[in-house]
């Protein structure tokens, strides 16, 4: 056998040889739970929430039997059902949700009925985890926050009305690429969130504050 090196076309042509053989390893992602997100209102948080979720859906299209394992679901119901229906709901229709995410605003509900509700739903009935995404007063607070550190306490009018100088035309609750128009700025709005948040008091009294970032924090990790 000859120990002669070889060429360099002769090397070129063995790697290409050996890398035939080997069989690539395919990285699985990380794969979300089955996921149920629920919102009181029908558009503006569906609209928003479903922006990421269709991503994270593509994404793991070849990985589920289903087409999507995250579910958005707008019910237009007030606070106080918020919680009773979505049980039901998830009793009727997918028994097999592991987490379900609420989404709800203070806006003119009493104190005790937002703080009751946000501490009845961070339970576990059976094998799903209820979860709250909650807002006082309002999403939009959230959306404010990609560009601003808003720390005044201000009304649902007050964020329209900044929204829309923030985007350079009228805001409107039905946009439908409202989470387009803020993905850039993600981690910004988590950032002043989170600096919002006070656990020392009740989150009727945490105003203004959202803890919409909860949410995004958890649906993020399966884009990256």
């Amino acid at each position: 056998m000859s120990n002669k090196p070889l060429k360099h076309s002769e090397m070129k042509a063995l790697k290409e040889k050996i890398a035939k053989k080997k069989k690539p390893v395919e990285q699985i992602p990380l794969l979300p739970p089955r996921m149920l997100i629920v919102s009181e209102g029908t558009k503006t948080e569906p609209y928003y929430i479903n922006g990421i979720v269709s991503k994270i859906n593509a994404r793991y299209a070849n990985y589920i039997s289903q087409n999507a394992v995250i579910q958005v679901h707008g019910t237009g119901r007030n606070t106080r059902g918020l919680l009773e229906y979505t049980r039901k709901y998830v009793e009727e229709n997918c028994p097999d949700t592991e987490v379900v995410w609420l989404m709800f605003d203070k806006d003119d509900f009493p104190y005790d009925d937002f703080d009751n509700a946000i501490s009845s739903a961070n339970t576990t009935k059976g094998k799903t985890v209820y979860k709250v995404a909650w807002s006082n007063e309002c999403i939009e607070l959230w959306f404010i926050l990609h560009f601003d550190f808003l720390q005044s306490a201000n009304d649902r009018k007050y964020y329209q009305k900044r929204l829309s100088e923030l985007f350079g035309f009228k805001y409107d609750k039905t946009c439908p690429n409202i989470y387009a128009l803020l993905e850039d700025r993600m981690y910004e709005a988590i950032r002043n969130a989170k600096a919002l948040i006070n656990d020392s008091i009740p989150p009727s009294h945490n105003k203004p504050a959202t803890k919409v970032y909860e949410l995004i924090e958890e649906l993020k990790q399966y884009l990256e």
